[in-house]
């Protein structure tokens, strides 16, 4: 009995020990010289380890994740691979290994040459372009890092830039950007780091002209290093641009404030990520999240991505074998393989499958995997600026728009992967600003404010009879600029404001290639910046650099308003022509002679049945010629009648003339409507299409204008229409000023609509005499920007005013002062609002003439009765009127 005891708790044990050693799921972790360097990196993994065992669905009760380390520094490819294979992957048995570069610096993409060996591997830094690794990076892949740096580096619109990099590996990762040198004439000098050369490369700097700077290096703590560098030997400060192409540099609080004070500008990336979830991620570091370097975020993330992973695996296998005990799931075949001993291909493991068909947010933003084990569905958001702004978030790029406007929720608002503004800073000089007269944005002060043609915007007892300099002018953009300077020193935002010559906005001729206007005094070089209601175009946009938009308008429709447009009085009578008006009275008189002739004649009418004495002598004239007509008249207007015909005939006569009255009356009817509103139709008039689908209205714009190009330069096929008519239409629909349309409209009496942008448009239709109508709608959206000199920092440094400008209520202020003033064609009761779309009295005064000519005509036949009756006998007017 004792003995069966014995075997039975030994049994027990065994069992008990084979269940423990199954429901170990181990992840290996290697560190290299920074990694290794002290205990938090390792607390870092041990740390995400811990949080799968808290969490019960990515491992059940029945098992552990645990780590299994090896600490590695060696300087050949073959070693680190030798020992990833024998010491790691054959001997503990593991799930997953997480990679880091540092294990061997310069060794070319370690992970991803180990992920051929044996699988899964989890890379945690840069890897190497068109290596052909199937590890999964944590690390945005070198193609994508390469386009992005492409498109932000086309978007600041560098021309001379120097490239600073440490390793050639390194290097052969913009391998994208330098052939793409050629397309974008971009001038790269590359520059590498060694021991001890940056003092000498910083001294280069200084003496050269290229203040671009694109620093790329293997580790986030080499580009801190030199970073702290260069602000000692001065290369971080104003007017240096700086941008950090490694992802993700960490940059602590105080080392971020001294790089502000140096004014210099600096842009740097990191991921997109939920800020929320770092406060509830359990950790021993005594360290806030925000704070950690991106590599520490990575090796974290790589941990949770193992433990969804395993969790996918478990709960595939339990679905494909419901009766398999679930503590021999795991790990079961999630065990990597051993490394083959020839150069064939190791076995794919089966929880590759299962790390891909996932999406969660970690510490460094959105984490998935797609072919190859690339990172995809992320987004890297561009931190970019200086002084105050140094922290400004200034786009976003992403890597999947599908997935972010499907995450997000909105539309994505670029027609490239890169959606971000910029900001730079001027240089100190007096600005020339040149700017074109359009009320209420920009006018001459010296004109009499009592000038029809010149109408007083804002009355100023203050002013100087004899204005010089910028007092010559006022408006909008005049106060704006001041504005700006208020936020920028002043004196580094000096300007004078002058008019442009040719007193256009800038359009572009295809034949030369030469612009007009003010966009052309920009890119001559003749002006720093043009300052007006200058829309912001692709194709201006191609040519200079627009600030942020600091007006948003559109494209309206400007016609003469429909009570002030006069129409012909008896329009009511288009609705038939004129040979049917004569064809119906003469089929009335028709109507009338026959049915007399019937009464008359016809031994069953009224006339006879009273000569038999079959009804009252009084009935004979039921249908004499005047009873006839009036019933034929009464009948066509659907009105009753005093009596109808007794025959046959005249009731076949009667049948057939009601049916055409019938047809008649509700023909004219129909067709009235358009008539009577034919003025409104233009108030109708919102989309580029109404415009198309209505003849009654010309329209044009302003010759060279914004509206003129963006109609011009339009590939959607309803604006080609509009411009193909605006350019082809006689007579000339196009003006060569917006005072020239607003006055053809006021002249035109509802036979041309102005086109243009709302801000000038609601300045014109908003003063007396308030004949002038804006139709509701946009045909286009449009935005109205500082343009400067391609490449000029004067860009951002105005775009840091108008967002300061915005933030404190100004920009509100500024366009209520100027857009926002009482008017008393503002003025309207609910009534005279309402009759845009209702009949109004000028709609329908034709109608009255009617009735007063009807009244004249009664009054007239009224008195003619008056004088026969008192020049006729008595007897002869009673019989004469028995017999008519």
């Amino acid at each position: 009995m004792t003995v069966r005891w014995i075997f039975l708790g030994t049994l027990f044990v065994v069992l008990c020990i084979k269940q423990t050693f199954a429901a170990q799921v181990s992840i290996g972790a290697m560190f290299g010289e920074e990694t290794g360097d002290g205990d938090r990196y390792k607390n870092i993994i041990r740390d995400a380890i811990q949080s799968i065992n808290q969490n019960v669905s990515y491992l059940s009760d029945l098992h552990l994740a645990t780590i299994s380390e090896l600490k590695l520094t060696t300087e050949y490819t073959y070693s680190a691979i030798q020992d990833i294979c024998n010491t790691m992957v054959r001997e503990r048995r593991l799930t997953a290994m997480i990679v880091p570069e540092d294990i061997c610096k310069t060794c070319r993409d370690v992970a991803g040459v180990a992920s051929h060996a044996s699988m899964p591997i989890f890379g945690l830094d840069q890897g190497s372009l068109n290596s052909g690794s199937v590890a999964f990076k944590m690390y945005p892949s070198p193609e994508d890092v390469g386009q992005f740096l492409i498109e932000i580096l086309d978007y600041f619109k560098w021309r001379d830039f120097i490239v600073i990099y440490d390793y050639e590996e390194i290097f052969r990762n913009l391998e994208p950007v330098i052939s793409a040198g050629n397309m974008y004439d971009w001038n790269i000098t590359s520059r590498q780091l060694t021991n001890d050369n940056f003092p000498f490369l910083a001294e280069q700097l200084r003496e050269g002209r290229v203040k671009n700077i694109l620093l790329y290096t293997q580790a986030e703590s080499t580009t801190y290093n030199i970073l702290q560098q260069a602000m000692k030997l001065g290369v971080m400060s104003s007017g240096y641009h700086w941008v950090l192409a490694n992802i993700g540099v960490f940059i602590d609080r105080t080392f971020l404030e001294r790089i502000s004070l140096n004014q210099v500008y600096l842009t740097r990336f990191t991921l997109n990520y939920t800020q929320e979830l770092n406060y509830a991620v359990p950790t021993t570091i005594n360290v806030p999240l925000r704070d950690w370097p991106f590599r520490e975020r990575l090796a974290f993330d790589s941990v949770i991505a193992i433990g969804h992973g395993v969790r996918r695996y478990r709960e595939r296998v339990m679905q494909q074998d419901p009766g398999l005990p679930e503590f021999t799931i795991l790990p079961g075949n999630t065990i990597m393989r051993e490394c083959p001993s020839d150069r064939s291909t190791p076995p794919e493991s089966p929880l590759s499958n299962d790390l891909q068909y996932y999406n969660f947010e970690g510490l460094s933003g959105n984490v998935a995997f797609g072919e190859n084990g690339n990172r995809v569905n992320y987004s890297i958001m561009v931190i970019s600026g200086q002084g105050e702004t140094i922290e400004q978030i200034r786009g976003e790029w992403a890597q999947n728009i599908e997935f972010w406007e499907d995450r997000w929720k909105s539309q994505w608002r670029s027609n490239t992967r890169m959606s971000v503004d910029a900001y730079r800073q001027a240089s100190e000089r007096i600005l020339k600003i040149v700017s074109i007269e359009q009320p209420p944005f920009l006018r001459l002060t010296q004109y009499d404010t009592d000038d029809d043609d010149r109408p007083v915007i804002i009355d100023n007892p203050d002013r100087n009879p004899n204005p010089i300099g910028n007092e010559r002018f006022e408006g909008y953009i005049m106060d704006l600029l001041k504005e700006i300077q208020n936020v920028i020193p002043a004196d580094k935002f000096e300007y004078e404001v002058d008019l442009v010559s040719d007193n256009k906005y800038g359009s572009r001729n295809l034949f030369s290639n030469e612009w007009t206007g003010m966009i052309g005094e920009i890119i001559r070089g003749r002006a720093d910046i043009a300052a007006g209601p200058l829309t912001i175009t692709e194709d201006r946009d191609s040519f200079v650099d627009f600030s942020i938009p600091f007006m948003r308008s559109g494209i309206q429709v400007l016609i003469k308003h429909p009570s002030f447009v006069h129409e012909y009085p008896f329009s009511m009578m288009y609705p038939f022509g004129v040979e049917v008006w004569f064809l119906n009275a003469f089929a009335m008189a028709m109507f009338t002679l026959i049915l007399y002739c019937v009464n008359k004649m016809n031994p069953s009418e009224w006339r006879a049945l009273a000569e038999n004495g079959d009804v009252y002598e009084e009935n004979a004239d039921n249908f004499n010629l005047r009873n006839s007509s009036w019933f034929s008249m009464s009948t066509m207007f659907l009105q009753s009648y005093d009596a109808s015909p007794r025959s046959h005939a005249g009731r076949v006569l009667t049948g057939f003339w009601w049916v055409f009255c019938l047809i008649m009356v509700f023909l004219y009817g129909l067709n009235l409507s358009p008539y009577m509103t034919a003025a409104k139709k233009a108030a109708f008039i919102r989309t580029a299409k109404d415009l198309l689908e209505q003849i009654q209205v010309n329209y044009g714009c302003v010759k060279e204008g914004s509206t003129y190009d963006f109609f011009k330069n339009s590939t959607d096929p309803d604006y080609q229409r509009v411009w193909g008519y605006i350019s082809t239409a006689y007579p000339d629909p196009l003006v060569d000023f917006v005072s020239d349309g607003v006055r053809r409209v006021r002249e035109s009496n509802g036979d041309y609509a102005f086109l243009a942008e709302s801000a000038i448009l609601k300045y014109e239709a908003y003063r007396k005499p308030c004949d002038l109508l804006i139709t509701d709608g946009f045909i286009t959206r449009s935005m109205y920007g500082f343009a400067v000199q391609a490449g000029s920092p004067l860009r951002d440094q105005l775009s840091y005013a108008i967002e300061k400008l915005y933030e404190d209520g100004t920009m509100d202020k500024l366009e209520q002062r100027w857009f926002d003033y009482n008017s008393d064609c503002e003025r309207e009761t609910l009534w005279e609002r309402q009759g845009l779309y209702s009949l109004t009295a000028v709609d329908l005064q034709g109608v009255y003439y009617l009735m007063l000519i009807g009244v004249g005509c009664a009054l007239m036949v009224y008195f003619i009765e008056l004088l026969a009756f008192m020049l006729m006998p008595p007897s002869s007017t009673r019989r004469g009127k028995q017999n008519f």
